[in-house]
Order: C-alpha cells, then structure tokens, then sequence
C-alpha cells in the first residue's frame, strides 16, 4: 500500500493513501474533536467540528473527517480562527440540547460534555429553546432520548452497516428532523446495542443500568463473553462487587466494540437471586444446604467406594463447553487420573462425534490457518448450514465489513431461508433439499472441473487422489443433482464462478452440516472443495488463500474438546491408545493408568449408563437432561446411575435430579481461558468476588482430588495452563501473561511449526441421508440457535427474557394454510416420543412439511421430542 507523508501540529506523519486526516490524526495520538466521526462506520460529515487549517498548495480550511491526506501536507489543529469556527458550532448545538447533566447516564463519558470543557464554552449569545420531546421506551433494554440527540448519525450508520438492519433512520425534516423508526412505530431491531455504544452524548442509553452507579464509579475489566463461540472481548463495569453493566472497546479484541443482545444485555444472570450459593446435598429425597467440607467428603467417599467396587470404568464424566480450558483440562485429569476412568465427554463432541478429527486434519493441510477476525479480509464468503444472524450475530457483522470494504462475495446455502442483510453485488442463496448437501457440494466441484475453473494440472501435482476424484465426479450428473437438492444449475454454476475468484475466500460449515448423520462425508467433501479452491494448489499461490471454519455453539466448544474432554484422546488430539503418548502422560502426572482405561472403541458415556455399565456420573456446568439429542434417552439413563454429583452455577434441571449440588463460579468470577470458534486462546479476567459459597470449578476438582489422596496444588489458572503447554502440542508457546495483550491462535502456531502436508482427496460419494417418512408424523423438526437466548446463562437475565420470552414453532405458509394455523396459535408438536405445545410462526424461510423450534430456550425442552437428528413429527392447532 502506497503511503504518505505529512505533518500534523508540527509532527511528521506517515499515513496510508485514502486515509482522512482525521483517522490520520487519531492513529498518531494527535486530537481533533468530533462528535460523528467514527472509525469502523463510514463517513458522515455531520457534526463541523473537525474543522482544521491544511495547506495544500495554498491555505485553507477543511473538515478533516472528509478530507484525505496528501503528500506534503501541512496541518494546523487549534489555530485561533479554528478554535472560534468550533466554539461557534458547538453554542448552536447546545441552543437546543437538553442540559441534564446530573440525571445522565452519560455523564462522565459524554463526547459533548468533554468537547463543551475543552474549548471552555461561554454562555450562548441565543435566547435557549430546549426540546421537549417524551422520552422513548418502547424495549426493555434500549432507551432513546431526542432531547439530547445532535443528529450526528453514527447510530443510524451502525444499525444499517454492521448490524445490516436500518432499523432506526434520520425521521422528518429541517428543524423537527430526529432519529427513530418509520412512522414512530416500535423498535424492531436485533437490540445489539450498538447504538448505545457509538452515541457520543445520552440520547441512547443502556436500560438496564438504571442509575446504578456513574461512569467514574466503575472499575472496568476487560473479560470474553460467555455466550456464543465468536470470543468477543466485553467491559465488565462493576461497583461494590456488582456487574452494573457491560461496554465494549473498539480497541480491544477480535470484535472491533461490536456485540450481540446477549454479550451486552445478558449478564444479569451473574447476580441471579437464584445462583446456587451452597453445597447441596440429596437427604431423604431432598436436596439441602451443607457446607463445602462435607460435600467434598461425601463425594471423595461415594466416587472412591465405586471405584473399589466396581472399577474407575464404572465412573463417567460430562464436562462443560462453559468451563474455561483450565477447570475442563483438570476436570479430565481427575477422571482419568484419580478415578481411573475414559468414560468422559461434552456435549459438543456427543452431537458430532466426527468433527474434532476432521478438524484438526483441517488444520495439518492449512485449510484452518486463519483467525476469526481475518474474515473481514473476505473477498468471497460461503456460509454453508449455518445461520450466522441468529448463532453467531458479531461474525456475521464482520462479513458485513468485508462486503462494504472489500465488495465481498456472499453465498448462502441452507435448507431454511435464513436471514443475513448485507449489501453485496453478488448475493447467491442455495436453499438446498433437507439431506442433499454432499450432492450439492459435490456438484459444486463438478463444475469447477468440468469448466476447468481452476489449474487442474497445478492441482494434480499438488494432491494425491486427484485421478479417482476426477473419475467419480465425470459418472456425476449436474442436471439430477439439481433436481435432488433443489437448487437451479445455473445458480450452482454461479456459487462456482465465485468461489473460484482471486482472492481470499472463507467458507463457514455450520452445525446443520456438522451435527447431520452425514456430517462427516460431508466435511470431507467440503474438504476436498477447499483443496481445489486454495490457490497453492491451483497456481496463484499470490492471490489469496482459502479458510474452512468450523461452527461451534458455546463460548469454549472448542476449547473442551482441544484439553482432552473426549474419550480416546488426550489434551491436543492425541491418542490415549499410543504407547508413548500414554507414557508421556502417565510421567508428566505421576501416574499409571489402569489397562482399563484403554479401549479401541469408545462408547458413549450415556449408552454405558443405559447399558448399566455406570454407577456414577460427574458432571460440570452442563444441563444433560435438556441439552442432550434425546431427551427420552437421557432421562431414561439418570434412572439407572446410583450417584450423580453436578457442579453448576444453577439449580438445572440436571443439577435437580443430582445426589451432590456443588455450587460453581461464573466467568466474571474467576479467572482463565477460553477458545474461541476460529481456534484462538483468549484470556478471562476476574471482575467480582464469587456469589455467597460458590467456587472456580479447578479449585473445586483441586478439592476433590486432595480429599482422594492425590496431590493436586495449583494455586491459579496460569500454572495450569503451563502444564497444558507442556503437554500438548498444539498449546505449545502460549503464555497466560502474554494473552492479557494479545491472543494465542493455535491453528497458526501449528501451521508455522509444520509444513502443510499434501492432501489427499477422499472419495465422498454424492448421496443423500435419509429421512424417515411417516404417514402419522408427516413433519420433519428442525432445530437451531436463536439470537436472544442460549441455555442457562440467558435464562436467567432479566432483560433477555422480556425482550423474548416466548419459544416458537416455525411453520411453512401452505401447511399452515392447509392446517389452518394463524400466527400466535398455540399449536402442538407431536412425536411419537413426546409433545410440547408452543405458539406458531408462519413463515416463508422454511420449506414445506418442516418445522423449525429453537433450541437455545432452556425452559422449553425441544429435545423430548428427537430421536435422531431429523424427527418425524406431526402439528395441530390445540382445542382450548
């Protein structure tokens, strides 16, 4: 990039071409007041108090927001005729502008405020005319007050930019101009808050503050969300030990200040009246408060006397996509260290049991090696079975800013119409047949090589298998393949033509894709797709690369599953079956395990119960009973263990059927690290002393293993994320001072450490999963992530639950027709496992004889319904 060269306030400046001399100034830490202004938001010029002295050529004046830099240009900030220019801008805007001060959350990090001391504002030569306008509270979390709006626009450029969503727009006109909705209605957004966090005086404000304390109050610690898998960096700002509300930076972290409804609003279930504050212990069918020493011992107790009686085996272990690397590492150390037992998994891992394999096979052949965050580099984005609006909201507004800045390419396929505003030129969407997707994908690399769209030669050379792929692909028909995934040639031909363009493409599989009985297949076919696209393969090396992204549901999905929350494999991927991985082990923990503990085939940790094979079930900060695929299954298995101890934050559903409750601390009370979807280590930091008796979950295993007579003496996450090091390769050169600067991507550190090797294409044979058809449950149930809610966290934050406390069934149009259902009749949904009743939605995103319930509202136990991933259901109109 060509730069320039210029000097600002008698300060030699070196600054990218095209830049404005505002950002010029600000990334030279060179002051220019503004109030519209915004770096990730495009340009608006509204507020004139950016105005400075430029020479180019000759003098004069320009507003340096709008005004690119030049080569030799000179730069005058605060000249007298400057100063005056601002002070005169500023005594118009304050005619108008309510002068609440006292009463203002804003107080104390107003931009106005700050600007008005800054040039130490005389009293206005205008007689005062304060707007009066009613303030507006039409949501619970958002408040907009016009009387003290400047109409600088930077919340109508945030809603439509990054959120896509143009909610709110500059309303009427001249002097009655304000910001709202059309036609005063509602506002119908996705509550992100964004507004609230780019408005540089108080006219929007975070409702669920409410007078808690002022900006100069709080103590601010940066921390990860807990919420979805994106890793966004949040503020904690606390008084008295409380979390008052949360803030963003648009310095810190991957997420450039941009949050979701949950990062923002949700994190009222920290301070919840209905935490668990005590140890619970089961007494004659009851659960009561005890205090920590007897819990402990009653549990080293009753896990000891199993294992003598029956064998470590007999113990199984849920660990938890919440927890942070460090409390799920200890978590699989104690299982199979202390009591002697594989039998361990998480919920992640349970749902797809082929993906961390196919993973880090990923990884090794460079198709991981990008950071979340380098999705805003796109030139073309393939987001394939996954919602990215609905499961993971700040990603999606970084496809969003590569779309606006790069003219990113977008291609969506799904089986339901999902929503993603954007503004893209090309805008393909592949609404494909429930089950069709390795045809789909499959026909997609059929074109690429029938049409020769990249160097087949290049890439012979470079893969193996490339001969047997070419001959399966040739006995290929494009034609059928469209009429079996619905989707027209001539849009598979144009998803081709834009995958196969210079530059950097990012594919995002979703958990329709990973969590499908084909899943596997189909990730490799997705695979050998990647491989044909990456440009070291196809001869332009130079122009780009191509990344594969896994989709992962919880704030460290992928984190318990990287430390060894997996049977078979050690923290790293690495197989417990391998002599000298073992060995390794058994040396760096001082111990030796039981031949039993080795096992080719390891099987499900709930099958083992159904089975009878398993007298005890430890589990931590995970709700099995709602969350498991099969809620019939699962409640069948709970019967048949004698002792279940649960570790949660929440008296879950689980935790109330448990024989132990031990209380465990939230992510704002502890501190340590999660991993992100985009494989990148992030550090968390304690804000706020833990809630009554509660405590980090690795102090609690810590406990555990002492009173078993094991040595267990950590005394912080730091000193166990070095043995994490130690052990695993992928952890290898992280460093738990250093992540508190920058983060740790470990898909990067092992592509760095060694050469890709050559792929190999498999053979994924274009077939369809099948789907049961049933005359008497004519209906396929789909289930998903929701915007607003996710599991046990969301369900206890106030705010969250009255923006949306209703589960919906969605429902295509015609069957809703055929069935006679309207919106908002409660209807029931019917397998031939279970029933829920909920109220419809009838839409036009799903196809026909599908029906879509999310599964992220907790209280609604969706999963009572399954089976198997694609439920046979039926749906009527409840009679009163």
């Amino acid at each position: 990039m060509k730069t320039i060269h210029l000097v600002i306030e008698d300060k030699p400046i070196i600054a990218p071409e095209g830049i404005n001399i505002f950002q010029a100034s600000l990334d030279n830490g060179i002051y220019i007041p503004g109030l519209c202004y915004h770096p990730k938001l495009s340009q608006f010029g509204g507020c004139r108090l950016c105005m400075v002295e430029v020479t180019e050529r000759r003098t004069g004046h320009r507003f340096a927001c709008a005004h690119p830099v030049s080569e030799g240009m000179i730069v005058k900030v605060n000249t007298p005729k400057v100063i005056r220019y601002r002070k005169s801008v500023m005594e118009y805007l304050l005619v108008h502008h309510e002068l609440s001060c006292p009463i203002c959350d804003k107080a104390g990090e107003c931009s106005l405020q700050d600007i008005t001391h800054e040039l130490n504002q005389s009293p206005s030569r205008f007689k005062a005319v304060r707007m009066d306008y009613p303030m507006v509270r039409d949501n619970p979390v958002l408040e907009l007050n016009r009387n003290r709006c400047i109409l600088c626009g930077r919340c109508v450029s945030t809603c439509k930019e990054i959120e896509g969503i143009a909610a709110i727009d500059f309303q009427n006109r001249g002097i009655k101009t304000v910001i709202g909705t059309a036609f005063d209605r509602p506002l119908e957004c996705s509550f992100c808050g964004g507004c609230v966090a780019v408005c540089p005086t108080g006219a929007w404000q975070d409702r669920t503050l409410g007078f808690k304390g002022r900006s100069w109050e709080f103590s601010k610690v940066p921390t990860i969300c807990p919420y979805c898998s994106v890793g966004c960096t949040i503020i904690l700002n606390t008084k008295m030990e409380s979390v008052r509300r949360v803030t963003s930076d648009d310095y810190l972290g991957i997420n450039e200040g941009n949050l979701c409804i949950k990062g923002r609003f949700g994190h009222e279930f920290i301070h919840s009246p209905e935490r668990i504050k005590t140890p619970l212990i089961r007494k004659n069918g009851e659960l009561y408060p005890t205090s920590w020493d007897e819990a402990i011992e009653y549990v080293a107790k009753r896990f000891q006397q199993i294992k003598n009686e029956h064998g470590g085996t007999a113990i199984g272990g849920i660990g938890s996509e919440k927890c942070t690397n460090e409390d799920n590492y200890l978590f699989q150390k104690f299982c199979r260290s202390v009591l002697g037992t594989d039998n361990i998994d998480n919920m992640a891992n349970i749902k797809s049991p082929a993906l961390n394999g196919l993973i880090y096979e990923s990884v090794i052949h460079g198709m991981t090696s990008a950071s979340l965050k380098e999705i805003e580099h796109a030139n073309t984005l393939f987001f394939i079975g996954a919602d990215m609006t609905e499961a993971h909201p700040v990603a999606g507004s970084m496809a969003r800013k590569a779309i606006r800045l790069n003219n990113a390419n977008l291609i969506i396929a799904n089986v339901r119409g999902v929503q993603f505003n954007s503004i893209a030129r090309n805008d393909i969407r592949l609404k494909y047949a429930l089950g069709s997707q390795i045809i789909l994908i499959n026909a997609l690399i059929k074109v690429i090589i029938d049409e020769k769209l990249v160097d087949l030669e290049k890439v012979e050379t470079s893969t193996n298998n490339f001969d047997k792929l070419r001959s399966l692909i040739d006995k290929f028909d494009r034609e059928e393949a469209s009429k079996i995934t619905g989707v027209t040639q001539d849009a598979i031909r144009n998803a081709a033509l834009l995958l196969t363009k210079p530059g950097n493409c990012y594919i995002i599989c979703g958990k329709d894709i990973e969590e499908n009985p084909l899943a596997e297949d189909a990730i490799r076919a997705l695979m050998n797709l990647c491989a044909l696209l990456n440009p070291a393969y196809r001869g332009d090396a130079g122009s780009g690369k191509v990344s594969l992204f896994f989709s992962r549901s919880h704030n460290n999905s992928q984190g318990v599953n990287d430390v060894g929350v997996v049977p078979g494999f050690l923290p790293g991927y690495v197989n417990i079956n391998d002599a000298s991985n073992k060995e390794k082990i058994e040396k760096s923990w001082g111990v030796k395990f039981p031949d039993t503990i080795l096992k080719k085939d390891a099987e499900n940790v709930i099958d083992l119960a159904l089975n009878s094979k398993l007298k005890a079930l430890y589990i931590m900060g995970e709700n099995l009973v709602v969350n498991y695929p099969n809620g019939k299954k699962i409640k069948e298995a709970c019967k048949k263990i004698d002792f279940i101890v649960v570790q949660d934050t929440f008296l879950t559903e689980t935790a109330q059927l448990a024989d132990v409750v031990l209380p465990a601390a939230t992510f704002a009370e502890k501190e340590g690290t999660f991993t992100n979807m985009g494989m990148t280590v992030q550090r968390i930091n304690k804000a706020v002393k833990p809630v009554g008796d509660a405590k980090p979950d690795w102090q609690i295993i810590c406990s555990l293993a002492q009173k078993m007579g094991h040595s267990c003496s950590y005394v912080s996450p730091k000193e166990i994320l070095t043995e994490i090091e130690t052990i695993s390769p992928m952890y290898a050169g992280i460093n738990y001072d250093r992540l508190k600067r920058k983060e740790f991507h470990w898909a990067s550190s092992v592509s760095n450490k060694n050469k890709s090797t050559r792929y190999t294409f498999s053979m994924v044979k274009p077939r369809s999963s099948e789907i049961r058809k049933n005359k008497d449950f004519p209906f396929v149930l789909l289930t998903g992530a929701s915007l607003n809610h996710q599991g046990t966290f969301s369900r206890h934050s106030k705010s969250l639950m009255s923006v949306a406390p209703e589960c919906f069934v969605e429902i295509n149009k015609k069957d809703a027709q055929v069935l006679q259902i309207n919106n908002g009749d409660r209807v029931a949904i019917e397998s031939d496992q279970n029933k829920l009743t909920l109220k419809a939605k009838v839409t036009s995103k799903l196809p026909e004889r599908v029906v879509f319930v999310s599964e992220d509202y907790e209280w609604v136990p969706v999963n009572i319904l399954r089976d198997r991933v694609h439920t046979s259901v039926k749906i009527y109109k409840e009679t009163v």
